[in-house]
């Protein structure tokens, strides 16, 4: 990750205006994002976010096993959580999951989730994006989608030769599939 951030800097003179990096929750690359990239602000990707917290409650044994209607109402609580506009929304839906985590005087689940994702939640919660331009942006899974697709043609077993080589076939593949789109008979186009 610190190669990509320091090939990323040598790449784009204008680095230093990067305000923004969303990133999901290894904090090892948020580390080091962090120390590359200072004066950017690291958000954490809200589809990684609730799938992560969703799998936490309805997977680990670690937390105790909790009613299929409680894990429905944290799983909601979550997600409130996470789109709360206001601090005061934001701890009301807080609250709420803590009432649910403590059933049966349980506190396990709602301890890893303040040491973890509370503490934090400056990075997560969309109460405290508001103002930041991140365009709308909340997640990385534009870049995702596209890694998936690229791997459909990147193998492991090529060269990074002829990986490139795959790589520049596909953009000019897109290319000309927008080109033709674009300039397909009957197109309305500004000129």
């Amino acid at each position: 990750m610190a190669k990509c951030m320091d090939h990323i800097k040598r790449a784009n003179e204008h680095w230093r205006f990067v305000r923004i990096v969303i990133a999901d929750k290894d904090m090892r690359d948020v580390d080091i994002i962090r120390k590359k990239f200072p004066e950017a602000r690291v958000l954490l990707c809200h589809f990684h976010v609730i799938k992560w917290l969703h799998e936490t409650i309805r997977k680990s044994t670690k937390y105790g096993v909790y009613e299929e209607d409680v894990l429905s109402q944290m799983k909601h609580t979550i997600t409130n959580m996470t789109y709360a506009r206001t601090p005061e929304a934001y701890t009301s839906h807080r609250d709420e999951f803590k009432s649910l985590a403590h059933r049966e005087d349980r506190t396990e689940l709602w301890d890893y989730f303040v040491k973890n994702w509370d503490e934090c939640c400056e990075m997560w919660g969309m109460t405290y994006r508001v103002g930041l331009p991140h365009f709308g942006n909340h997640t990385n899974n534009r870049v995702e989608s596209l890694f998936g697709k690229l791997k459909r043609y990147l193998k492991g077993h090529l060269t990074m030769r002829a990986n490139l080589k795959v790589l520049l076939a596909y953009q000019r593949r897109k290319e000309e599939e927008y080109t033709a789109k674009v300039e397909m008979p009957g197109t309305l186009r500004d000129r």
